[in-house]
């Protein structure tokens, strides 16, 4: 292995914050879906669980596909903590360990333009 294949990339640092952000968004799904209930009576309920429903399943194997693709770069997510300012990781690409912090309104940013994409697939 060279040492400029050691060295992180910018697909390696898409990966991480991909993978740091869908379990972020799958909370956040339980929590809405969880809200919703008081509407159950409504006729637009059933559509719009359905439609989180499908969001949420299509999430887990993006996660694991993830995994996946972190396993074969050699690459770990070490720690992550999520304080009022936004988030902040630990990762280890190829035996180097990083760090990288998200601020709230770009994680909030991030999820909305994830959640887009995943509407056009779908």
């Amino acid at each position: 292995m060279s040492v400029l294949s050691r060295v992180e990339n910018d697909e390696d640092i898409q990966i991480i914050k991909e993978y740091t952000l869908l379990p972020i968004l799958l909370d956040m799904l339980t929590r809405d879906m969880e809200e919703l209930k008081i509407y159950k009576d409504k006729i637009v309920f059933n559509h719009v669980l359905f439609y989180l429903k499908e969001v949420e399943s299509d999430i887990y194997p993006q996660i694991q596909s993830l995994k996946n693709c972190m396993k074969k770069r050699d690459i770990q997510v070490l720690n992550t903590t999520t304080n009022a300012i936004g988030i902040n990781v630990e990762y280890k690409v190829r035996g180097y360990i990083y760090y990288f912090t998200m601020l709230r309104s770009l994680v909030k940013a991030e999820l909305m333009t994830t959640l887009m994409n995943m509407r056009r697939r779908m």
